[in-house]
């Protein structure tokens, strides 16, 4: 972590500072009450501006037209001023949203009279905004990432992609703006943004004028424009604040406004010198991320911890109460919870609105010591009081963590809002170490523990790893699927697996497994291949400018982030639904094989009739041994599946960076979405019903053996190393953790499974009745949080499949 410069003298800065408290608090609920009531609307300045500068810029290098893209909307956009100290929005427009076709367009010819949701719910794209996307259709079809890469994969292998994508194999990832990881935000707190633009010039100036360097003279050059933009926009504000402030009658508030104003000239062109310029400078640097490719997984990281030393220097010093910091944290809630996207339905199924805005606390230091901090209590308070669905917080647990500390995360998750999600510290170091120690110049325990969670549940290290390469996510379920039909997807009529065997020829088990295993290994080549071409699109088509200049490794190498620049890049396959393949697989086992209560043929049939006529048949699916119960012969079908599906990915070769990849298993709203695109499975499932969530959750209603069978069944389910991470759900009847007792329940469980070696828990405390009603009379529950992945959400906000799938989910009461 770079060292705090906040020692200095404060300089300007006033004591107390210039914020109206008076009217402080009426402030957050009605900024609150606004974003939570008005619809979201799609703004249409990015799509002018698109236009304009690729119009305007054309020849010129693909880093220097993103970058005075990203300049033309930071000093261009409409700028205001709504009533929070801390300034900046994402678009032109309250609660606006942006379009970014770049990545994909078939969604704006596709969709364009659906209905449309984004985080907070309804989207709106007025009549203007719907005559610009319909022009930049025509000008994006076929230049898109997904159409690149999809031509690319058809030249390469003869074979269009798109089907694979149809028939819920996997989701193309390339379609979508990705997000990012954590980026070094102390640097900018710490340096400044007009520091780092003299290191860049200096190293663009010197840099030889050869064709080998050209890559690397335009990335610099770009980086220049994108980072002084930045600047720019801060000072727009400033001058906003400033000429405002000449009509202002009101002395409280004309003092609020010349201190915005005086911020903003100072971050985050310099470093901040407290915690209200910190405060200032970090949602200036994150904002300006969001603006440049508005995406999940741009976290904050361990803002707790880099932010501590501003805050401690102003408590100690008398600037700030922590009543002040708390109330400051309640503005920057709001802002986190405004930022929205909408890149087409299928999108908006798989993610559920979730932006990614992880917050991490919690973890340890460089020296292995609890590096918890008193400001990550405020944050705890901040959220209890707020009730966001974002930012979301993450506590990476250790058993050093103060009581008193769990006591406020207990109070945390009592909330209902889900939050935070627990991660395992010891697993998650030891995975960077890992994963890393294969790159060149291998990795120090130091920054191994300087990890962060980032989107769901992935992690990395903070402030030098950027996952923005992903694979495709596979659905594991789909193979089980192909493997009962030989190969042909049953809902789209198409062969888009490999003939593994006709089913009803298998004498054994192990011939089920074999042909799945072969079915895996399809979906797998496929999907790599995908993959590794969808990541040259991304650098050829969105290569992003200002982000890569925010981790450490782009500017040293002279490489952006897409392309490997990162000190500690890492690609993120995401895949979902393994319980489901798992179940299925012990399904046919114990009914066809062991039992013999069913022919292959009769299990065929009743799958093909969507069970409808074969109730019976679906009963005995249902009821067929699970993962969740913590029966041992049970358990290693499950943990033998995870390992081959790890062995299988990997026999595909090295990722597009040329590193072993591990896999990430969790659902975010991807089991909604593929459930979809599926037929009936062999579990008992109905086709078109969500899938099952995370990714050693137990399949709703079939963990019968109470809390400790299951949290060890999911503490084992999977090598929580080998694999990149994964994601468990657990849902409490609120009463379970009420008092001193249930606080101690909670915080005995969480140790428990960590000590079983599990990686990521998280909790619902919300009964299923509540949800039944929610679903009923949404008008009464449009503030229900509930945790749907590695993610918050407001119940009533989400698809109805996703609503099921958590309704349905074990509610443990005792």
């Amino acid at each position: 972590m770079t060292t705090c410069t906040c020692d200095k003298p404060a300089e300007t800065a006033a004591a107390g500072y210039g914020i109206n408290w008076d009217t402080a608090d009426s402030r957050v609920k009605e900024l609150k009450d606004f974003l939570m009531t008005a619809p979201q609307v799609m703004d249409p300045e990015r799509l002018q501006f698109l236009n304009e500068v690729y119009e305007e810029f054309r020849g010129e290098s693909t880093y220097y037209i993103r970058a005075k893209l990203f300049e033309r909307v930071l000093t261009k956009k409409n700028i205001f001023l709504d009533g929070n100290p801390i300034v900046g929005t994402l678009t032109g427009v309250r609660a606006g949203v942006y379009a970014y076709p770049e990545w994909n367009v078939a969604w704006i010819k596709e969709e364009m009279q659906m209905a449309k949701m984004a985080s907070l719910g309804e989207m709106k794209i007025p009549a203007e905004t719907q005559e610009l996307l319909e022009k930049t259709y025509k000008r994006w079809k076929g230049r898109t990432c997904i159409d690149l890469n999809n031509k690319m994969f058809k030249e390469k292998y003869g074979i269009n992609p798109k089907q694979f994508a149809k028939a819920g194999m996997y989701y193309e990832n390339v379609s979508v703006a990705s997000g990012s990881g954590i980026a070094d935000y102390p640097m900018v707190l710490n340096k400044g943004l007009r520091w780092l633009i003299d290191d860049i010039r200096s190293r663009f100036e010197n840099c030889p004028t050869t064709l080998a360097n050209k890559e690397k003279h335009d990335l610099y050059r770009a980086m220049i424009v994108a980072l002084e933009a930045c600047i720019t926009h801060a000072h727009r504000y400033a001058d906003l604040a400033e000429k405002t402030a000449e009509d202002e009658s009101d002395p409280k508030a004309k003092a609020e406004l010349l201190e915005i104003a005086e911020i903003c000239r100072r971050v985050p062109e310099y470093p901040a010198r407290n915690f209200r310029e910190a405060i200032q400078s970090f949602w200036f640097t994150h904002l300006a991320i969001e603006i440049e490719q508005m995406a999940c997984a741009t976290s904050p990281g361990r803002y707790g911890q880099y932010m501590y030393p501003f805050y401690k220097k102003d408590i100690e010093e008398g600037r700030l109460t922590k009543e002040q910091v708390l109330t400051l944290l309640k503005f920057q809630w709001i802002k986190h919870l405004e930022l929205a996207e909408y890149q087409g339905n299928s999108y908006a199924l798989t993610l559920s609105g979730h932006t990614g805005q992880s917050i991490t606390i919690g973890g340890v230091d460089a020296n292995g010591n609890d590096a918890s901090t008193e400001l990550e209590e405020l944050l705890l308070d901040t959220q209890i009081q707020m009730k966001n669905i974002q930012p979301t917080l993450t506590l990476l647990f250790h058993p050093k963590l103060k009581d008193s500390y769990m006591k406020k995360v207990v109070e945390c998750i009592r909330g209902g809002s889900g939050q935070p999600q627990i991660l395992n510290n010891d697993v998650v170091v030891q995975r960077n170490l890992a994963r890393f120690s294969q790159y060149e110049n291998g990795i120090t325990l130091e920054d191994a523990r300087n990890c962060g969670n980032f989107g769901c549940v992935s992690t990395g290290v903070c402030g030098k790893g950027s996952f923005i390469a992903q694979e495709d996510q596979p659905c594991l379920a789909k193979v089980v699927e192909l493997m009962l039909h030989n190969g042909k997807c049953p809902v789209t009529k198409k062969k888009v697996g490999v003939e593994s065997g006709d089913p009803l020829t298998f004498e054994t088990f192990d011939d089920v497994y074999e042909a799945t295993k072969k079915q895996l290994d399809h979906l797998f080549n496929i999907s790599r291949k995908h993959s590794d071409l969808s990541q040259m699109a991304r650098v050829q088509v969105v290569p992003s400018i200002f982000r890569s200049a925010m981790y450490d490794g782009c500017i040293e190498n002279g490489v952006c982030e897409e392309a490997g620049g990162c000190t500690y890049s890492q690609v993120n396959p995401i895949m979902t639904a393994g319980i489901d393949a798992a179940n299925a697989l012990l399904a046919i086992k114990h009914l066809v094989f062991d039992t013999k209560q069913l022919t292959m043929q009769q299990l065929l049939e009743a799958l093909e009739a969507n069970f409808v006529g074969y109730e019976d048949i679906q009963k005995m699916c249902f009821e067929a041994p699970k993962h969740g119960n913590d029966v041992p012969e049970v358990e290693a079908v499950v943990q033998q599946f995870y390992r081959d599906v790890d062995e299988i990915h990997h026999s595909q070769g090295p990722d597009c960076f040329g590193h072993r990849t591990p896999l990430d298993a969790y659902s975010l709203s991807y089991h909604n979405y593929f459930g979809s695109l599926m037929g009936a499975l062999p579990t008992g499932r109905k086709s078109g019903v969500a899938l099952t969530d995370g990714s050693v959750s137990a399949m709703p209603g079939t963990d019968h053996e109470g809390i400790t069978a299951l949290i060890k069944s999911g503490a084992e389910a999977i090598d929580t190393v080998r694999y990149g991470a994964n994601h468990f759900n657990v849902k409490f009847s609120p009463s379970i953790i009420e008092g001193p007792h249930g606080m101690r329940t909670l915080v005995s469980l969480i140790k428990t499974y960590c000590d079983y070696g599990g990686s990521h828990i998280q909790f619902n405390c919300v009964s299923s009745d509540t949800l039944k009603d929610a679903q009923e009379n949404p008008q009464d529950y449009s503030d229900l949080v509930v945790r749907v992945a590695g993610f918050s959400a407001y119940f009533t906000r989400l698809d109805k499949g996703v609503q099921n799938e958590i309704i349905k989910r074990t509610e443990y009461a005792s």
